[in-house]
């Protein structure tokens, strides 16, 4: 029985509430992830099954009560009043966990906008005369808890916009075009000469810089950006 009753009370002091956490391991360990994503953008696994998108906490404009961190925290305690398809209630999270977890929420949302996708150092090797293509590299960085993969590309540059990988098989190199091109989540994908790249083909004529791309992934965003034209070098 002695036995039994320790396990009973060590269970308890290991609860959500036996110690202090940070607001962001409050927010995770209360499943608030779920539905609002790991990020609180609103993109959790579980957005799609709810008949109300669930909010994008990154943003105090959109929140349906008060934004203060009193505010939020009563939100998570008493929940939103919209039937079945609001926010519900959670009046078992002890108050101060409540406040740290809007704490950090309102701490999040006043941050400066980190974007999902970004492009850096976009350019285009200088094109042979001779031939009508061209070659463009960039490097795309993803800042979201998920992998997006990048799945066309157009420009007014050039009529036709593949994307290629480049090989060596058997000491053999060789060029294939691809579909999409995968950037990780929380990371980057460079495409650069001896790899992955771009090619435009059918080039205008003259081929002036900047060089405009337009990168459509499969998540629905649509970037658009300026290549430079340079030598390899």
């Amino acid at each position: 029985m002695r036995v039994v009753l320790a396990v009973i009370l060590l269970a308890i002091a290991c609860g959500p509430g036996s110690e202090p956490k940070s607001g962001r391991e409050l927010y995770l360990a209360y499943g608030c992830a779920a539905c609002h994503g790991v990020d609180a953008d609103g993109l959790g696994p579980g957005a799609g099954l709810s008949y109300v998108k669930p909010r994008d906490l990154t943003k105090l404009d959109a929140y349906r009560g008060p934004s203060s961190v009193e505010g939020i925290a009563s939100t998570i305690g008493f929940g939103v009043a919209d039937g079945r398809t609001g926010m519900p209630a959670y009046p078992d999270i002890p108050k101060r966990e409540r406040i740290a977890i809007a704490e950090y929420l309102h701490a999040l949302a006043a941050e400066p906008a980190v974007p999902r996708l970004r492009v850096r150092d976009p350019w285009v090797r200088t094109p042979n005369p001779a031939v009508d293509i061209a070659a463009a590299f960039l490097t795309i960085e993803n800042n979201t808890s998920a992998p997006i993969a990048l799945v066309a590309v157009s420009s007014r540059g050039a009529k036709i916009v593949e994307m290629h990988e480049t090989k060596t098989v058997d000491g053999m190199m060789s060029m294939q075009k691809v579909e999409r091109i995968v950037v990780p989540a929380r990371g980057v994908t460079k495409l650069a000469p001896g790899g992955s790249h771009l090619m435009l083909i059918e080039l205008a004529q003259p081929l002036a810089p900047p060089v405009e791309l337009t990168l459509r992934f499969d998540d629905g965003t649509v970037l658009t950006t300026s290549a430079e034209i340079r030598d390899a070098q």
